[in-house]
């Protein structure tokens, strides 16, 4: 509990920060009990007059939003693709063996 209190408050150094959140990430018990303590905080900021208190906010990426991007990266890829076939070409009806250039030494 002490940890996680001192994690709260920005206390702890980086690879203490890491130690606790691979615990967490095993024990329930104290992830639960990260949680409540964030929410009596939460609690207590509001009754003391702080009514947009919150808890660390988490980002949430909608499903519209990530299909948008899917589909943007989809047809980038596949534009660039055509625009670097057209620029430079396929190997052709050759094998690509047969299209390798061949150096000559002097």
């Amino acid at each position: 509990m002490r940890q996680i209190e001192q994690e709260v408050d920005g206390e702890l150094s980086l690879p203490e920060r890491a130690a606790l959140a691979r615990h967490l990430a095993g024990c329930r018990h104290c992830a639960e009990a990260r949680i409540s303590h964030l929410e009596m905080r939460v609690a207590f900021a509001r009754s003391a007059g702080e009514p947009h208190a919150r808890t660390v906010p988490r980002p949430a990426i909608r499903g519209r939003i990530l299909g948008l991007w899917m589909a943007i990266s989809l047809i980038a890829g596949v534009a660039a693709g055509w625009f670097a076939h057209v620029r430079w070409g396929g190997p052709g009806p050759a094998s690509l063996e047969a299209t390798r250039a061949t150096f000559v030494a002097p």
